[in-house]
């Protein structure tokens, strides 16, 4: 059988129209039959619908104060994710007048903004813009790399784009790509996603974001490097601009709005998101190897090990920002004029050239070990080539207390050898603040600045000497013993201890005077508290210090008393929090929970209580410290800082040649510790390095900050706990003994 196929005659309509009918049809299919390919894997593998459910971005791990702030995250792609409520409707309605202002009438694909895209230059007009939010959503979830491709690739590239739209807004509501959307995008300054955003430019949370704020963000998607408002301004201010002038075309804001936010200079709140900067950087330094061997030991339900900088953790902690901004601010200040006055008592001087703890040689040491020097000396140079490269100068950036604009840099010429110079003397510092009652930490500064100082003087790892720190519970062990508050002390020198061991005493008594006890703490005489020593011998010192979770290494010498061994500024704290707490040891902690990205708790962190020494034995020990502000060494702590009737006893320090300064102070709530001094022990002050000079006024200048913000609801009024024993009769009148002659003390 034969077939005849039948000739078309173009000059007949019907015929024509069926040809096209056909032809039409055929490109249909063949159009369908093409996308159908595509999603098959025909222009490459597709993300299949699982992959567009479940987005594999790396989300940051987010680190919270215990008062809801960010303080930080640990991120490749600093990322925090948010929820669709938790986005100020400014944001959403800012982003669909510009990006996508047809969003929720198509269904992924804008046929008319694309037909004008096509058109539009056809008949010289603006092409407008063709790409959908729920398309770009697409782009940023699979990392298409549309700006590197070429054109051929961009194009398959581009109908896969249609094809993951179509898909995305089949699955998903308009509210979810919406959030999918903020949470994807790139707002540049190493912020992803919207929340992350939020907080590095100003400093909050997207949902409180102000219109003119929003405008700022929104405009940054579209190209963050361009339109950066911290590194292009003008251009930022006409980008946001632009989004203002859509929100009035969309009538989100009036024309009113407009001409007042339009005119006003884009003023940021910015953080950086480098983990050197911003609030309690060294705590977040000590919690990201925490967490990193934490996840060592944790694995996700797939097998996996937790990643902290991928899986999106939300690590919650005790430390509450506004204390931690108090004892960074104290520090900050104080710590800028003592570093005046030590270079004004070290002027063309070397400290370390003198004094008991001398080294003569630090500086050349510093040099040969430092790694510019061992560069060179890889490179073949000799010592005298080295040396003369060390001693040119040069334009460099070095840290200052005195540095510019608000921040620790400062911009200098000086050689490489007179910056390992300066370098040696800048003063380092430890600052921890404990709740009493919980062992929450509160605030930790581990250092001046962490960006050109890693070494964290609070870690457990950094200990120096602790000096008369270490006395309280020297008496503590004689209350322990059976001796009360005014047990008479003759005034000799010791009787341990070898080679005459004689540590000077105060001054304030005179050979062969009894002495009430707890006037040798209260002036911190060495006399006095070395013929304790000799009472009860080190072993019982030891003993003590074990009860109070003292962990150290401790000298088995009568100097113990005199704080000659090595302890960290978290234990001294931590047995201070003891005596505070009527005897019961609350181990200091600072982290209460971890979390996965949707909030599942993954790990609770509880209070470690236990009881260490008796509530006696502590009362009365805090009892005789009140003493040390009220009359002793750290008098001058009340009418300095404003703290005239706040319960307070605590405890000054220095050690020998001025290289180490302590203060830890207690009140009812708080026990907050500070060590002042350099990171060699051989770099000293001359005269300002005392206990109550150096570290004091930073806790004295923490505590009137954070007693004098009544949303921290600190008790101004609180008097430390009582023992339940209610037949305990403590006598600490000891009045008529001595007392006219030991008045108007001064500061150890």
């Amino acid at each position: 059988m034969k077939f005849k196929l039948k000739k078309i005659n173009f000059n007949n309509f019907w015929d024509v129209f069926k040809l096209v009918q056909i032809a039409l049809w055929s490109c249909i299919l063949l159009i369908f039959l093409f996308f159908v390919g595509v999603n098959a894997g025909l222009l490459g593998e597709m993300p299949d619908l699982e992959a567009i459910q479940n987005p594999n971005n790396d989300v940051s791990t987010t680190v919270y104060s215990a008062d809801g702030e960010v303080l930080g995250s640990y991120y490749n792609e600093n990322r925090i994710e948010v929820g669709y409520d938790d986005l100020s409707p400014y944001l959403v309605k800012a982003l669909v007048a510009t990006e996508d202002k047809r969003f929720y009438d198509h269904s992924g694909i804008d046929m008319t903004g694309l037909f004008g895209a096509v058109v539009g230059p056809l008949l010289g007009r603006d092409r407008g813009g063709a790409s959908t939010i729920t398309q770009q959503l697409a782009k940023n979830l699979f990392h298409q790399g549309f700006h590197k491709a070429g054109r051929i690739q961009r194009a398959k590239q581009k109908l896969k784009e249609w094809i993951l739209a179509a898909k995305i807004e089949r699955m998903f509501s308009k509210e979810e790509i919406i959030t999918l959307y903020f949470n994807t995008v790139e707002f540049g300054n190493q912020s992803y996603g919207i929340r992350t955003a939020s907080f590095t430019y100003y400093g909050r949370s997207p949902k409180d974001l102000k219109p003119n704020e929003a405008a700022v963000l929104v405009g940054l998607v579209n190209a963050p490097a361009k339109f950066n408002p911290r590194r292009h301004p003008d251009k930022a201010e006409e980008r946001r601009n632009l989004v203002l002038k859509r929100m009035v075309e969309a009538k989100i804001i009036d024309q009113a709005a407009f001409d007042t936010l339009s005119k006003k200079q884009i003023k940021l709140n910015f953080h950086s998101a480098d983990y050197r900067e911003g609030l309690a950087t060294y705590l977040r330094e000590n919690l990201r190897q925490e967490l990193k061997a934490w996840c060592e030991k944790h694995k996700k339900q797939d097998g996996s090990k937790y990643d902290i900088y991928t899986d999106g953790l939300q690590v919650y902690t005790t430390i509450d920002s506004r204390m931690q901004r108090y004892a960074e601010d104290a520090i900050k200040e104080h710590l800028k004029y003592l570093q005046e006055s030590y270079f004004k008592e070290w002027h063309g001087k070397e400290p370390w050239k003198s004094g008991e703890r001398a080294k003569p040689d630090l500086l050349d040491k510093s040099i040969a070990q430092s790694q510019h020097y061992q560069d060179l000396r890889a490179q073949g140079k000799s010592d005298a080539e080295i040396r003369k490269l060390f001693n040119q100068k040069t334009d460099m950036t070095i840290f200052s207390y005195d540095g510019e604009h608000g921040s620790y840099d400062k911009d200098t010429s000086m050689s490489v050898a007179d910056s390992l110079r300066y370098y040696l003397q800048i003063i380092q510092c430890g600052f921890l603040a404990v709740d009493v009652h919980t062992g929450e930490i509160k605030a930790w500064v581990g250092g001046p600045n962490m960006k050109y100082f890693q070494l964290d003087h609070v870690k457990k790892s950094t200990k120096r000497q602790v000096g008369s720190t270490m006395k309280p519970l020297q008496y503590a062990v004689a209350i322990e013993r059976g001796y009360e508050p005014c047990h008479q002390i003759e005034y000799i020198p010791p009787t341990c201890g070898e080679n005459g061991w004689n540590p000077a005493g105060s001054k304030k008594f005179k050979d062969g005077d009894l002495v009430p006890m707890q006037q040798g703490l209260w002036y911190s005489d060495n006399r006095m508290t070395a013929n304790l020593m000799c009472d009860f011998g080190p072993q019982a010192l030891i003993d003590m210090a074990r009860k109070l979770h003292i962990e150290s290494e401790l000298d088995r010498v009568p100097a113990l008393c005199l704080g000659v061994s090595d302890i960290s500024l978290t234990e001294m704290v931590g047995a201070y929090l003891t005596l505070a707490n009527l005897g019961e040891y609350c181990k200091p902690f600072y982290i209460t929970k971890i979390t996965d990205k949707k909030g599942n708790v993954l790990a609770t962190f509880n209070q470690e209580h236990s009881a260490a020494i008796s509530p006696n034995v502590a009362y009365t020990t805090v009892e005789m410290m009140k003493g040390v502000v009220n009359r002793g060494t750290a008098a001058s702590i009340r009418a300095h800082y404003g703290l005239p009737s706040l319960a307070l006893a605590g405890k000054t320090g220095t050690t020998q040649a001025n290289a180490d300064a302590w203060f830890i102070g207690m009140t009812p709530d708080i026990v907050a510790g500070c060590w002042v001094g350099f990171e060699q022990p051989s770099v000293h002050f001359a005269s300002s390095g005392t206990g109550a000079a150096a570290a004091m006024p930073v806790v004295g200048k923490f505590l009137n900050r954070a007693y004098g913000d009544y949303k921290l609801k600190l008790n101004m009024n609180a008097g430390f706990p009582h023992p339940a024993d209610s037949t305990l009769d403590i006598n600490f009148d000891c009045s008529v003994v001595h007392m006219d002659s030991i008045e108007n003390s001064k500061p150890e």
